[in-house]
């Protein structure tokens, strides 16, 4: 089996031009096919239509190949850029094009990335910032610029560059496509170009046979608390009741509940303060916090196990087939689990966390506005009942909350108060929660930090984290910000390492980089000039040789 990967461009208003370029991962040749040279569109037909041929794109479902069929069907160039303005203007989805267009599709080989990646609406530029790509291109040309003959060889080289970057991403992912490999076999389906919710909702839809989805958009819908919510905190009594009160909105053009306006209220529960919402709880006393663990004080994040699949469970959201089905899901991954079968248990796993935003989501066979609302609202009253709990004990306090966990610091004679809260909500709920000690955390706030647990191991979350996690299907979900900044601060809390000692540790280009998306035009450098005429002539004044001007400043 051959894998390439491919790419389209096509540019131009009076006299586009159309090109298709690929290049064979193994071998690295690469190939152009231009729809004005005779004869190269039917040559690539023939290579797509090879049985031993595994192609690989970018959005190539959407994009690339609806517009590579209706080449080889003869369409000509001017009719592609209109089809293709159009989808990129729409975001048309391909069964659309195909439909409106009258377009034959073409059936070959196909892995398209863009869902497989775990980042959400990301390009592929950012990706090879994100990957630290050695080359970053943008395209050269307007797209409604008529190319000259010799202008033909830089959008191939453009196109070609782009190639090197799918090519790199495909690596990257190699283990979560063998998962999904591993998942087509066992269901019978094509799973290899989905998202982990589309792998969850094609599973289930089989496994329950739902052929058919019939989507209609509730005008409201209404909240109930589950009878294990309990509390005795007059705070989230009150939250409960508010919640249960209300009637929400669905906004009717994307299917979601909207978010009531007090929720945008910041609230205090013990000595912390706090914010619901429609995407979950989160905490905003933990601003700009360093803690650091003593024999007096312990500090520990406490998750919650799987906890949206558990509320949909423990909820009951969904009709009796469905729960059923989602609960042999479940038993059965721990089974495998047991067993050390990784590979189904991963690939359940991705069933079992991807049906919980196709609750929300109006193109899914399982969208129920009202069971997604009981999923994160439950979650998160849950979560303060615990808190509560929690700070009504002497010496305890909650440091964080999020979506699914909590950072608490207390005495270690608190241990066993905070033991019994646990099993009289474990008992309560059917939840299992995860401890997580750590020997200090430095907070910006509940969406960034830098956590060092007991055993050294570092937690890094949010902007401080690396651009892209080199490991095997892992891109990190954050653009690369000056990584250096994160390992300077690692160096100061695990070795009480000032950054200017440490920082002649750090000489690895990528450490350095940041990525940014911006709108507008930009700025092509074409040669540089290294200049160093500034003198330290006393402490904190500078002077500049070549022109006598001075300067009071840090450094």
């Amino acid at each position: 089996m051959s894998t390439f990967v491919f790419d389209v461009e096509i540019i131009g208003k009076n006299k586009p031009v159309f090109l298709v370029c690929i290049k064979d991962i193994k071998t690295k040749i690469t190939q152009s096919f231009w729809y004005h040279k005779k004869g190269d569109m039917k040559r690539l037909e023939t290579l797509l239509l090879n049985p031993k041929h595994l192609w690989i794109s970018f959005n190539g479902i959407n994009f690339d190949v609806p517009l590579i069929c209706a080449a080889i069907q003869g369409a000509n160039t001017a009719w592609l850029k209109t089809v293709s303005s159009r989808i990129i203007e729409t975001g048309m989805k391909s069964w659309q094009t195909y439909r409106e267009y009258n377009i034959d599709f073409i059936k070959f080989n196909h892995i398209d990335l863009i869902e497989v990646t775990p980042g959400v609406m990301i390009s592929l530029k950012t990706y090879a910032g994100r990957m630290h790509y050695p080359t970053m291109v943008d395209m050269p040309f307007d797209h409604n610029q008529d190319l000259t003959p010799k202008q033909l060889p830089i959008l191939e080289q453009y196109c070609l560059n782009d190639l090197g970057v799918t090519e790199a991403l495909y690596k990257t992912q190699l283990e979560r496509i063998a998962l999904r490999i591993k998942m087509s076999t066992e269901y019978d389906l094509d799973l290899r170009s989905k998202s982990d919710a589309q792998c969850a909702e094609a599973i289930l839809r089989k496994r329950l046979n739902i052929r058919k989805t019939n989507v209609n958009i509730p005008h409201t819908v209404r909240y109930t608390a589950p009878a294990f919510i309990q509390t005795e905190n007059e705070t989230v009594e009150q939250i409960k009741i508010s919640m249960e009160d209300i009637t929400y909105i669905i906004d009717q053009a994307n299917g979601a509940p909207v978010a009531p306006k007090w929720m945008e209220q910041v609230f205090k529960v013990g000595a912390g303060t706090y914010q619901t919402g429609i995407g979950g709880l989160h905490s905003t006393h933990d601003h700009n916090r360093h803690l650091v663990a003593t024999d007096d004080i312990l500090i520990s994040d406490f998750d919650v196990a799987s906890y949206y699949p558990e509320l949909i469970l423990k909820c009951g959201l969904g009709k009796p087939q469905f729960l059923n089905e989602y609960a042999d899901i479940k038993n059965t991954r721990m089974l495998a689990k047991r067993e050390g079968d990784k590979v189904k248990a991963n690939s359940l796993k991705i069933v079992l966390n991807g049906i919980g935003g196709k609750l929300n989501s109006v193109y899914s066979a399982f969208y129920a506005p009202d069971m997604f609302l009981a999923m994160v609202l439950t979650g998160q009253l849950n979560l303060l009942c615990l808190i509560a709990d929690l700070e009504a004990i002497k010496g305890v306090t909650v440091l964080s909350a999020n979506t699914d966990g909590i950072m608490v610091s207390f005495p270690p004679t608190a241990r066993t108060r905070i033991n019994k809260v646990f099993k009289a909500n474990i008992k309560r709920t059917g939840f299992e929660y995860e401890e997580t000690p750590y020997s200090q955390v430095a907070l910006k706030d509940v969406n960034n930090y830098i956590a060092i647990g007991t055993d050294d191991k570092v937690k890094i979350k949010g902007i401080y984290s690396e651009g892209c996690v080199w490991s095997p299907g892992n891109i990190a979900g954050k653009n690369p910000a000056m990584y250096v900044s994160t390992l300077l601060a690692l160096e100061y809390l695990l070795h009480n390492t000032h950054p200017d000692k440490a920082i002649n540790k750090f000489r690895k280009m990528k450490d350095y980089v940041a990525i940014r998306n911006v709108k507008g035009s930009g700025v092509q450098h074409t040669h540089e000039i290294e200049v160093d005429d500034w003198e330290e002539i006393e402490d904190h004044v500078w002077q500049s040789t070549s022109t006598g001007k001075t300067e009071k400043r840090k450094s």
